[in-house]
């Protein structure tokens, strides 16, 4: 079997920038802004003053972390039905939709407005829907709760509407506790949880080589949990790390590496997904740049560096952003997306996204899911046995010319080429005239009929009055 993906590490570079990883956790070492981490980290042979925030760790350490991780993580459904276990035999990127904006918009009438509870609600609503997302971020914040209880309110509404796994992170030690209880409560006690792990959360490295107090505390309680982490490191070249693409891969692999110690140093065996979401700064404004030339090249090399140290990766992201506007059918935005389903990676995410992430869309992510179906397929495994490569055909046909009517071309068209399986591939289709916006036209109606249709809770009203009460704090 054959699959295409981006390669632009070569075996010496992947050697270099690890090497460079290793010095920089050795001589830099980073920042931990919690005296419980940073003494988690000395006990597990990292050095440092006792009590101060500068933690080194060695090449030892890091090994031994290496060691004790697993090379494949479970991210479990609630259904049992929507599994991912990563990585897949068949080299399949599972993707989610975006997750935290903070604004909606109405790709049809222009409105936009603050995102609110409501909104999660709906997403949660539209991915268990579609089936060509995998798992769930929550798509927008409900900005109108409480900042102690946001994030564990958010998890709550999730696990409300989609059996899907479900990933998203706390900024908390406290929060985390309450998540870890509220999926114990669904899946039969914390062993379970453990087992099947309905959650994952992403807990972020600070870049330039820092780890915040409650994101730190809260890794080491998800770790001991079970739950698998997502060091989503997210230097931004040129502002929060190295302006070049080799330094900021030094970088966030050195963040990934001290990530992984301090999940390994809470729990031996601990899940962790290697993950990097950087891109090139726009040095002008000071913001991130999604939409630069180079970023793919960004998400490429931090996939090989993820596959040499042998870790689960998350480094993909995909959708068209706000290029959906300029589109009228779906092949022309296919395009954009194809790219992203070749790089290394075993996780994606972004289906709905808008503004480098700050609002989100439900026709966005209609369109989106739409369109991915398409690209992903560019990744998918091709024969290259005697039996694909079918040496009779060829031979029979150099006498009669003909391959159209032969058993080898009948029996294989439709799985070699999506065109002739897909509508939306066809040559009919790429060729027709279609108005700017009609695509997004078409998936604002589908998000609609989605939407109005009669949905039940995924839980019970037992459980539910459960998680009411571990999110207010009872």
């Amino acid at each position: 079997m054959a699959n295409a993906r981006m390669h632009f590490l070569g075996k010496e570079d992947i050697e270099r920038i690890h090497s460079s990883a290793l010095r920089i956790l050795e001589q830099v070492g980073v920042l931990v802004h919690s005296e419980d981490v940073s003494e988690l980290l000395l006990e597990a042979g990292a050095d440092g003053a006792k009590g101060g925030r500068r933690i080194t760790i060695s090449e030892d350490v890091v090994k031994e972390a290496l060691t004790s991780a697993p090379k494949t993580v479970l991210l479990a459904s609630r259904d049992g039905e929507h599994d991912v276990r990563i990585p897949s035999d068949d080299g399949r990127l599972f993707v989610a939709n975006g997750g935290e904006g903070v604004r909606m918009v109405d790709l049809v009438t222009g409105e936009t407005r603050p995102s609110e509870s409501a909104d999660l609600r709906n997403f949660a609503k539209l991915v268990d829907a579609l089936p060509q997302v995998d798992f769930f971020w929550p798509m927008v914040g409900a900005i109108e709760e409480p900042t102690a209880t946001k994030e564990v309110a958010e998890l709550k509404i999730s696990f409300e509407w989609t059996s899907k796994h479900i990933q998203m992170g706390a900024i908390t030690k406290e929060q985390a506790i309450k998540m870890l209880r509220m999926g114990a409560s669904l899946t039969n006690g914390p062993e379970s949880l453990a087992k099947r792990p309905i959650f994952s959360a992403v807990q972020c490295p600070i870049s330039p080589l820092t780890f915040e107090k409650g994101l730190a505390e809260a890794q080491v309680e998800f770790a001991r949990g079970g739950i698998p982490v997502i060091a989503m490191t997210a230097s931004v070249a040129g502002l929060t790390s190295p302006v070049t693409i080799a330094g900021t891969m030094a970088q966030i692999t050195a963040e990934n590496l001290a990530s992984l110690v301090i999940s390994q140093a809470a729990r031996k065996g601990a899940p962790f997904v290697f993950s990097c979401d950087s891109c090139p700064g726009d040095l002008k404004t000071g913001s991130i740049d999604y939409g630069a030339l180079e970023t793919p090249l960004f998400r490429t090399a931090a996939g090989e560096m993820g596959e040499s140290l042998g870790l689960p990766k998350m480094v993909a992201g995909i959708g068209l952003e706000n290029l959906s506007l300029t589109i009228g059918n779906l092949w022309e935005g296919v395009a954009y997306v194809a790219n992203q389903s070749l790089v290394p990676s075993d996780l994606g995410s972004g289906l709905g996204g808008l503004d480098q992430a700050v609002c989100a869309s439900y026709e966005q992510l209609v369109l989106d899911a739409w369109i991915w179906e398409i690209a992903r397929e560019l990744g998918r495994e091709f024969e290259t046995t005697d039996d694909a490569i079918s040496y009779e055909t060829i031979a029979a046909a150099g006498v009669d010319g003909d391959f159209i009517g032969k058993k080898h071309t009948a029996m294989r068209f439709r799985k070699e080429f999506i065109s002739t399986r897909m509508p939306e591939t066809t040559v009919r289709t790429r060729l027709k005239d279609a108005e700017r916006g009609e695509a997004v036209a078409r998936a604002h109606e589908e998000a609609k009929r989605i939407l109005e249709q009669q949905w039940e809770p995924k839980i019970s009203p037992e459980e539910s009055a459960r998680l009411d009460d571990l999110v207010r704090g009872a």
